[in-house]
């Protein structure tokens, strides 16, 4: 019985391992996202459930935001889209707040 009781306890105990902290990294790569090399990541969060979801905030100068859209295959003028990167949909969505960037990449 206390055999039974310490491998609950153990497997109880990975369950409750918090996953570690999102890299921007990988972010990018679930969007399909080409970050210019003047940006600066300054927060990534990352939430899962039914679906997957990335928030990225970066400082990028203004005159870059283009850069970032063509190089991560947005249309022209497009800040919001859906594309299939690596066998999954991704709507990807880009809000620009003088140099702040607010990037939301998620599956549905």
């Amino acid at each position: 019985m206390k055999l039974l009781i310490a491998v609950l306890a153990l497997l109880l105990a990975g369950c409750a391992t918090p996953e570690p902290a999102p890299s921007p990294e990988d972010a990018f790569r679930f969007g399909g996202i080409s970050m210019p090399a003047s940006g600066k990541v300054l927060e990534t969060k990352y939430d899962r459930g039914i679906d997957s979801r990335y928030q990225v905030v970066l400082t990028l100068p203004a005159e870059d935001v283009p850069k970032l859209l063509e190089a991560s295959n947005f249309a022209p003028g497009v800040m919001a889209d859906d594309r299939l990167v690596n066998g999954r949909r991704v709507v990807r969505k880009v809000t620009v707040e003088g140099t702040t960037v607010h990037l939301e990449l998620f599956t549905t």
